[in-house]
This record gives C-alpha cells, sequence and structure tokens, in this order.
C-alpha cells in the first residue's frame, strides 16, 4: 500500500511539473504575441493613410479625369489640315500644271471647350469624392479590426486565466490523490478540463494573432511584426440625437457626396451633349494656281493665280446628337433619382443602426464593468472551497463552466455593440466613439 501510495505520488509531482512546464511555455508564447510594437487607433490610422495598399490604388484612379482635363485643355478641338494638289492642265490654248492648296483649321463657336472643361472638372470632383468614399471605407474596416483585435486580446486573457486555474486544480487533485482524500475520478475530470481549457487558449491565441495580421494588412503595415492594439475598450459613449446623426450624414456621409458628385457631373455631360448639335465649322485659306504654256512660242508660260478664304461647316439635320443627348438624359435622370433615394432612405437606416447600438449597449451595462473581478474572485473562491473539501471537482466544473459562460457572455455583449457602432459610423461618414479618429 504504501508502495502504491508511493508511486502515485511520484506520478503526481511528474505531471504537476510537466503542467507547470507546459503553463510557463503557453505563458512565454502569450508574451511573445503581445511583445509586438503597441499602437492606437489613431496612430494605426495614420499609418494607413500613408501605407494603405486599398487607399493608395484608390488614390491612383484620380489620374483618369486628370487625364479628361488635359484633353479638355486644348485650345482647338483638332489639328490644322492642309490638302495640296497639283496636275497637268491640257486645253485648246496649250499645256501647262495646275496646283491647289488648302489650309483649314475646325473652331468652336458655341462655347463646347468650356463646357468640355466644366466636365472634366466634375468629373476631378467625382473621382475625388470617390477616393474619399474609398478612405472611409478603409478607415471603418481599421476601425473595426481594431475593436475586435482588442477583444480577441481580452479573450486570449481570459482564456490564459482559466487555463492556469484548471492547471492549479489539477495539481490540487493529484496532492489530494497523492494522501487517499480524492478518488482517482476526479483525476480524469481535471485532466480533460485542463487539456479543453489549454485548447481554448490555443484558439484564442491564433484569433489575436489572425486580427493583428488582418490590421497589418488593412494598414500596410510590415506583415512580418505586425502591430498590437493599445488602448483599452471602455463603456458605450453618449449617442447623439437622431437629428444631429442625419444632420453628420448630409454633412461627412462621402455615399452623398459621391451620389452628388455623379449628379452633377450626368449634368455637365448633358450640358455638353446639347451643345455639341451646333456646327463645328473649319475656317482657312485656299491657294489655287493655273498656268498654261501657248503654243505661240514667243507667248511662252501664262498663269493665274487665286487666293481666297473658306469656310465649311456641316448641317444640322438628320444627325443633331440624337443618341449622345439621350443617353446623357438618362444617366442624370437616373443620378438624380439615386441622390433622392439615397436622401429619403437616409433617416430610417440611421434610425435603424441607431436601435442597434442602443440595445446593444443595454446588454453591455446589463453585466457592469465589475464581471472580470468578480470572475477571477469567485474563481479563487471556487478553488479555496475544493481545497478544503467543500465541494467535489464536478461541481467546480460546473461552477468554473457557468462563471467562463457568463463572462463569454459579456464579451460577445462588448463584440455586438462595437460592431454596431461602427456600422452607424460607417453610415453617418464620421466617427462618433471615444477613440480618436483623423477625419476625411
Amino acid at each position: 500500500m504504501l508502495k502504491k501510495s508511493f508511486l502515485v505520488f511520484f506520478f503526481s509531482l511528474a505531471t504537476a511539473l510537466a503542467e507547470n512546464k507546459e503553463a510557463n511555455a503557453l505563458s512565454h508564447n502569450t508574451l511573445e504575441t503581445t511583445a509586438a510594437q503597441e499602437v492606437s487607433l489613431y496612430e494605426i490610422l495614420a499609418y494607413a493613410e500613408q501605407h494603405s495598399p486599398a487607399l493608395l490604388v484608390a488614390q491612383t484612379t484620380r489620374a483618369r479625369a486628370e487625364a479628361a482635363y488635359v484633353a479638355a485643355s486644348a485650345l482647338l478641338p483638332s489639328n490644322p489640315e492642309l490638302s495640296v494638289a497639283a496636275g497637268p492642265l491640257l486645253g485648246q490654248s496649250g499645256t501647262g500644271i495646275g496646283v491647289h492648296a488648302s489650309l483649314m483649321q475646325q473652331v468652336h463657336i458655341a462655347g463646347e471647350r468650356g463646357l468640355h472643361m466644366a466636365t472634366a472638372n466634375q468629373s476631378l470632383r467625382l473621382a475625388d469624392a470617390e477616393i474619399q468614399q474609398a478612405r472611409w471605407e478603409i478607415f471603418c474596416n481599421i476601425r473595426e479590426t481594431f475593436y475586435m483585435a482588442l477583444l480577441a486580446y481580452e479573450r486570449l486573457k481570459l482564456a490564459q486565466h482559466v487555463f492556469n486555474f484548471h492547471s492549479e486544480i489539477l495539481r490540487v487533485v493529484e496532492r489530494h490523490i497523492a494522501v487517499g482524500e480524492t478518488p482517482p475520478l476526479s483525476l480524469w475530470v481535471g485532466q480533460a478540463e485542463t487539456a479543453q481549457a489549454r485548447q481554448e487558449f490555443v484558439a484564442s491565441q491564433q484569433a489575436f494573432w489572425a486580427a493583428r495580421l488582418q490590421l497589418a494588412q488593412l494598414s500596410g503595415w510590415p506583415a512580418q511584426n505586425p502591430p498590437a492594439p493599445k488602448g483599452l475598450l471602455g463603456g458605450p459613449v453618449a449617442l447623439p440625437s437622431q437629428e444631429s446623426l442625419v444632420e453628420m450624414a448630409h454633412q461627412h456621409l462621402p455615399v452623398l457626396q459621391v451620389a452628388s458628385a455623379k449628379l452633377q457631373q450626368a449634368q455637365a455631360r448633358l450640358a455638353l451633349a446639347k451643345r455639341n448639335v451646333w456646327p463645328q465649322p473649319s475656317v482657312g485659306l485656299q491657294y489655287q494656281y493655273e498656268g498654261t504654256r501657248s503654243d505661240t512660242p514667243r507667248a511662252g508660260m501664262m498663269g493665274a493665280t487665286m487666293l481666297m478664304g473658306a469656310l465649311s461647316f456641316s448641317i444640322p439635320s438628320f444627325q443633331t446628337n440624337q443618341g449622345e443627348r439621350a443617353l446623357s438624359q438618362a444617366e442624370a435622370t437616373l443620378s438624380q433619382a439615386e441622390l433622392h433615394a439615397s436622401h429619403k432612405l437616409l433617416y430610417g437606416r440611421i434610425a435603424q443602426l441607431r436601435s442597434e447600438v442602443l440595445a446593444a449597449e443595454e446588454r453591455t451595462r446589463a453585466y457592469g464593468a465589475d464581471i472580470l473581478p468578480r470572475f477571477e474572485e469567485t474563481l479563487l473562491l471556487l478553488r479555496r472551497a475544493f481545497e478544503l473539501g467543500e465541494i467535489d471537482i464536478l461541481s467546480l466544473s460546473a461552477g468554473a463552466k457557468r462563471l467562463l459562460d457568463i463572462r463569454q457572455d459579456a464579451l460577445n455583449a462588448q463584440h455586438d455593440y462595437f460592431l454596431a457602432l461602427i456600422n452607424l459610423e460607417r453610415n453617418v461618414g464620421v466617427g462618433i466613439s471615444h477613440m480618436e479618429t483623423p477625419q476625411p
């Protein structure tokens, strides 16, 4: 019996050392994970302003509108056209040579150049609005990922705390088994709980690493050493009123700015299409020379030179730019309808999103700010009760699981709250949370 107890004690001691080594290794990995450069939300947004791949691609789209403006700024619509013709003259009075030359230049007489430049300016304005829309979308994605990374780090710390708790309980079980105070079944339960806690810890560690990688990809940060979020999630923020949010959206929402720019561009194209119905004449000079050689030897070469001004233009009769005018009118009508619909639906959409934020806020407040301290304190009380033999390991396991579920629910409530808040900000066009954000 003594030999058996000694073997059990020896086995328990070896298991405890192995578990302690494993816990230290997991803790070391956690420290390595969080040893990256810590950045605040403002810092990561400022970095993304200069390095975000998606934002850099969006900014290059302005080159197309700039090219259209360069094309529209040409002083004349086309290059001068020179034509020359020469050939022999054959007649009763003799033979000779004829030369004809003309220089023509097409001109605008109805202000088409100004309308072309106005249309190009509207294209530049639309390109800038689309860049701001892309910028705001990228910023919202970074803000969402930043919040999710902070939550992932909270889940990681919780998983590490639970793993350490079950590792300590397992060592207590092994000590009790060694002295014969606990049935061997408790060892299996303790080992199973510890293994499950370890799996949760590894999954949480991977989730935090994935959130950091996504933050690096969105901001353009080197993926070899992705940043770690710095800051506190904090509690819910005071939301502006419904009317204030709608007013903010009218002023800042990039989608509305893009819709307005599209309408103005379509109207400029329609005005240009209507103006292009006007004739575009070509003006120039014509030179003509006809020289003949008489059959009389003494007469020599006889010639005539003619210099004339020239004007040519098309008569708008059958082709009056009908297709382009109809298409431009349709685009203007569609842009007007889209802008009107966006403004009309804005109030209801913001009202819905605001209600979702308020509902998630109520869930967050229901747990209060002291869930985590009570969680740790209650786990400590459970451990002491188990060490004193007041509860068995099954009761301890059930109690710890219930506490963990409550803490996970609290984190899920925070998760839903920040997602709803970011979604509201995405549709308002300006940050309203407590974390500082550079605005577009």
